[in-house]
């Protein structure tokens, strides 16, 4: 009768409820698990994506000078006082970028003379130089003979003016506009293309005397260019 009474009061579980027990145990760990599986799936692994551009190349701009040699034309007999040559130079842009260039000169004498009083009857041995009785001038915009430029305004003169003065023979020798850096007077500008044409005339002073017979001298011009494009 007691243990009648024991069961009523504590009924032991039969044994198909505690497999049912186990088995719902069992299911709630497994999903347990599955779902420490999918958190840890959710933040180890990202869905990326990239994709790389290439720009437009970027070129330098050119800085392309050229000029043409002057071509005097000497008398066959060679100059006399008061004669002038003349020759065109053209001035030519081959770059891409707008320049402004300067001019330089460069005077050389050459020693030529034969110390003789036939040609030098005011000093035994003479050593005059030839670079002293010349002048020098640049023109723009005029036909390049002696008719085209007598009268006109040049852009830049050197050398005897006048009775004085005398071609600078230590080098080269600013004739026009500056070559150093930024804008300076004188400068002539030249888009990008495009050509001009410059007259060089050299005069011999009308009173040179006898000790300038036989000799001679050298001019060279040299031009620099720089880019306008910030650079003001």
């Amino acid at each position: 009768m007691d243990e009648l009474l024991m069961e009523m009061v504590d009924p032991r579980p039969q044994r198909h409820d505690a497999a049912r027990r186990r088995r719902l145990v069992s299911t709630v760990v497994i999903l347990g698990l599955a779902g420490v599986g999918v958190t840890a799936l959710t933040t180890a692994a990202l869905f990326t994506d990239n994709e790389a551009v290439a720009g437009n190349g970027i070129t330098t701009g050119t800085i392309d000078l050229a000029a043409s040699a002057p071509d005097f034309v000497v008398p066959s007999g060679g100059l006399a006082p008061g004669d002038a040559v003349l020759a065109e130079v053209t001035v030519r842009n081959g770059g891409s970028l707008r320049y402004r260039y300067a001019v330089r000169y460069q005077a050389t004498d050459v020693d030529t003379s034969s110390g003789t009083a036939d040609h030098a009857p005011d000093a035994e041995a003479t050593d005059a130089r030839l670079t002293a009785q010349l002048q020098l001038r640049l023109y723009a915009g005029v036909t390049c003979t002696r008719a085209g430029t007598d009268g006109a305004e040049p852009l830049a003169r050197a050398g005897r003016v006048d009775g004085a003065g005398a071609l600078a023979t230590d080098g080269w020798t600013r004739l026009l506009g500056d070559p150093t850096s930024l804008a300076q007077p004188g400068d002539r500008d030249l888009p990008s293309q495009e050509s001009e044409t410059l007259c060089v005339r050299l005069d011999l002073a009308q009173d040179a005397g006898n000790e300038y017979q036989d000799t001679s001298s050298s001019i060279s011009l040299r031009f620099d260019a720089e880019q306008t494009t910030n650079n003001s």
